[in-house]
Formats: C-alpha cells, sequence, structure tokens
C-alpha cells in the first residue's frame, strides 16, 4: 500500500488514469453510436471508406423488422377477414363518389354529345346522374369486396417496406434513433461509467507494472469491454431475473410498451403510410392484379350502359371501345390520387397503428428483441473492435506522455 502511495506521490497524474479512461470509454461508445447511423451515404474510395452499419443494411433490416410485422404484428387476411365494403362506401367514400360521377358524366358528355347534354332536360340529367350515382357506387362496393378478398395479392407488405428502406435510407435510420433512442443513449453514458471502474483496475496496474504497453493494452481493454458491455446489457436477461435485492433485465425489454408505442406510430405513420401503400399497389405485379379487378368491374358497368338506350344515345356506336380504352386509363390515373379511391382506401379500412401497438405490448421476448436487435448482430463486432482501436490509440498517448522526459 505505502508502495502505490509513495507512487502516487511522485507522479500525481497516475490518478488521472481513471478519468482519462473514462473518456475513452464514454468517447469509444459514443463513435461507436455515431458510426451506426453515419454517414447516410458511403464516403470513402473505391471499397475503403465507410457507410453507417443501419443505412448501409436498411433493406435487409427492413426485411427482418418486415417479417417480424408480417408473421407475428400483422395478417392481412385477419385484418380484412371482416371488412364491410358497404359500409365502408358509405361511411368514407361519399365524396370520392360524388366527384366520381360529376366527372365521369361531364368528360363523357363533352367528349361524345355536348349538344345533346346541353340541350337536356334538366330532369332527364337528374335521371342520368341518379342512375350513375347508384351504378358507381355499386360498382365500387364490388370492387372492394374483391380487394378485401385478395388483400394479400394486391398488398405486399414486405415489398412496401423494404422499398420504402432502399428509397429512404434516413427514414430508416431515424426509425431505429428513435425506437432505441434511450438504448443508445445508455450506450454513450454507460461508456464513463465503465471505463473509470476499469480505470481503476488500469491504475493499479500502471503502479505495479510501469511498462510501456500496459496502457495501450488496458487502453484496447476499456475500449472493447465499455462496447461489449453496454450491448450485453440492452438486450440481457430478456426476461427478470433477481439476484438478491435488485431485479435485472435488459434495458430494451424494460421499455416495450414504450418502444411498441414508438415504433408502431412510425411504422404506420412513415413506412405502411397511404402514400407509400398505393404507390407500390399501382406498379409491377400487384399494380396489374389491382387495376385488373378494377377494369373488370367497370368493363361490366360498361356492357350494360351499351345496352341502356339512354346512355346508349350519347356515345356513337362506333366510340364504344374508345370509350373504354379511355376510361381504363383515367382510372389508372384518378384512383391513386391523393384523395382518391385507393388512398381513403389505404388510409382507412385497417387501424394500423392500433393493430401493430396491440400486438407489439403481446410479443415474447425472443421476436420483441428482433425489432432493435438486427442492427447489431450482423455488425457489432465492428463497433467492439472500433472502440479496443481507439482505446490503443489513447493509450499510446498516455505512454508518450508519461515517458515524455526519457524520450527528450
Amino acid at each position: 500500500m505505502s508502495t502505490i502511495l509513495d507512487a502516487i506521490r511522485q507522479d500525481p497524474l497516475t490518478l488521472t488514469i481513471p478519468i482519462i479512461s473514462a473518456i475513452i470509454g464514454w468517447g469509444t461508445n459514443v463513435v461507436a453510436v455515431i458510426m451506426m447511423f453515419s454517414p447516410i451515404d458511403f464516403v470513402g474510395v473505391w471499397k475503403i471508406g465507410w457507410q453507417g452499419i443501419i443505412p448501409a443494411n436498411a433493406a435487409r433490416l427492413a426485411a427482418d423488422s418486415t417479417r417480424i410485422i408480417t408473421t407475428k404484428l400483422l395478417n392481412l387476411r385477419d385484418l380484412f377477414r371482416n371488412f364491410d365494403p358497404k359500409g365502408f362506401a358509405g361511411e368514407h367514400l361519399e365524396k370520392v363518389i360524388d366527384q366520381t360521377v360529376e366527372q365521369v358524366i361531364a368528360e363523357t358528355a363533352a367528349r361524345y354529345a355536348p349538344e345533346m347534354w346541353a340541350g337536356a332536360h334538366e330532369m332527364a340529367k337528374k335521371t342520368i346522374r341518379q342512375m350513375v350515382r347508384a351504378d358507381v357506387e355499386r360498382v365500387m362496393i364490388d370492387i372492394l369486396a374483391e380487394m378485401g378478398d385478395s388483400i394479400e395479392d394486391i398488398l405486399d407488405l414486405e415489398a412496401i417496406v423494404v422499398d420504402t428502406a432502399e428509397r429512404d435510407r434516413k427514414l430508416i435510420s431515424d426509425m431505429f434513433q428513435t425506437v432505441g433512442a434511450k438504448e443508445f443513449q445508455f450506450i454513450k453514458v454507460s461508456g464513463a461509467y465503465f471505463g473509470f471502474l476499469f480505470g481503476i483496475v488500469q491504475m493499479l496496474a500502471w503502479l505495479y507494472w510501469p511498462l510501456w504497453w500496459t496502457l495501450p493494452a488496458f487502453g484496447f481493454f476499456v475500449g472493447y469491454a465499455t462496447n461489449w458491455l453496454a450491448l450485453k446489457l440492452i438486450f440481457e436477461p430478456a426476461e427478470p431475473r433477481r439476484i438478491g435485492p435488485w431485479v435485472l433485465q435488459g434495458l430494451f425489454h424494460k421499455r416495450q410498451k414504450e418502444v411498441a408505442e414508438n415504433f408502431s406510430r412510425m411504422v404506420s405513420a412513415d413506412i405502411l403510410s397511404a402514400d407509400n401503400m398505393v404507390r407500390k399497389m399501382v406498379t409491377g405485379e400487384t399494380g396489374e392484379r389491382f387495376f385488373a379487378i378494377v377494369e373488370r368491374h367497370v368493363d361490366g358497368l360498361v356492357d350494360r350502359y351499351q345496352q341502356n338506350p339512354m346512355v346508349a344515345s350519347m356515345v356513337p356506336a362506333d366510340k364504344w371501345t374508345e370509350a373504354r380504352v379511355e376510361l381504363h386509363q383515367r382510372l389508372r390515373e384518378e384512383l391513386p390520387r391523393p384523395g382518391g379511391f385507393l388512398h381513403v382506401f389505404t388510409g382507412q379500412a385497417v387501424d394500423i397503428y392500433q393493430e401493430l401497438l396491440e400486438r407489439m405490448n403481446t410479443l415474447d421476448s425472443k421476436n420483441f428483441e428482433g425489432i432493435l436487435r438486427p442492427p447489431f448482430q450482423k455488425d457489432e463486432w465492428k463497433l467492439i473492435v472500433i472502440g479496443g482501436v481507439l482505446g490503443v490509440a489513447v493509450g499510446v498517448l498516455q505512454v508518450v506522455y508519461m515517458f515524455k522526459d526519457s524520450l527528450q
């Protein structure tokens, strides 16, 4: 003991080793968190450089999260099992139906029978409007019913999430930062606590063995161990474990309700939003399936109108094929527009936020951990090693300072 005190009296700066160790622990953990999210795009030359772990793996991480969403949280067939197309149309589509009717009548009359429509008696116009409105509403209800039955064919949740991740990597980074905000803050702060404790051991080792490699070796240990320990404590133990008067549980698991709320809000608002779902529903294979449903029902209505003397008189016999093709094209343009049929359907048919929230709160620990754990699992070793390397660098600087007199 006296030897240690004598050594401290000879070089009081030895007492700063735990403080420097705390700074190393804090600094390496802060760098580790930053490197998880930044930069969004690759920075470097050729293959030598860095891209934030989450942005670099945005599509894979999104796919991992989606598998949990689609297998454990959101089953489209179950969600639409009790979907009421007639009730939905009456509650949410009145405005859309009215706009559609006015647009179809105005455009058809202006293109094929402007003079006839202008000279028609108001009672005849009213009759046609009422007939067309009833038919459009019936067709929309039929389309909604088939959409509900075929929802898994026309709405690919995994593709929506992955496409969104590839298109907006920053959004995925922001989501993980928001969902795991307290965990990432814990990683930063815990580095200082653990670093200080390890620094006391480092100081004693230096006092007993003041060799040039002692501080770099312990610097590596501090940087490595603080990162490793912080990551461990976030997720382990998954279930509460009592040790004496203390109950231990991974920080992420403790916050299941809070995490569920944040995750559900961001997924429903920013990823499985009406805009993103509509964008995917009208493109590619799902788009062709959806429009096939729409065009089949609309063609049935056009066929009936072609046999209706009142409507048939407004469209020349040789123009029905042209009118049908134009109507298909207009539907492809109009149905996805903001405030239109598809936006109302995707935004109002089911409450994705509430469904996610309720089911996330009942997830078992393994599946719940899968929401935030994937960003760490594949590349966490890089963060831990980087912490060790930075610790070595600081340890070398300490050695240079300690031996500065002998180096002159």
